[in-house]
């Protein structure tokens, strides 16, 4: 049976950073997408994501 995945969206200017968390969520088994700026990520449909972690000191839009 092949069981759905929990979405994990990582909102963060600091890329490498997203990609080091996006490396080991996916290892843990996780489906990641990463936006670099809030206003990216509300582009995005949020409701099909489990999971949000969000900057909260980004420019532009912060986290919050």
């Amino acid at each position: 049976m092949n069981a759905k995945r929990a979405r994990i969206l990582i909102v963060d200017d600091e890329e490498t950073l997203c990609e080091c968390l996006r490396t080991y969520l996916e290892f843990e088994g996780y489906d990641v997408t990463t936006a670099s700026s809030a206003e990216e990520a509300l582009r995005l449909d949020l409701s099909s994501f489990n999971l949000l972690l969000l900057d909260i000191m980004m420019d532009g839009m912060s986290g919050l």
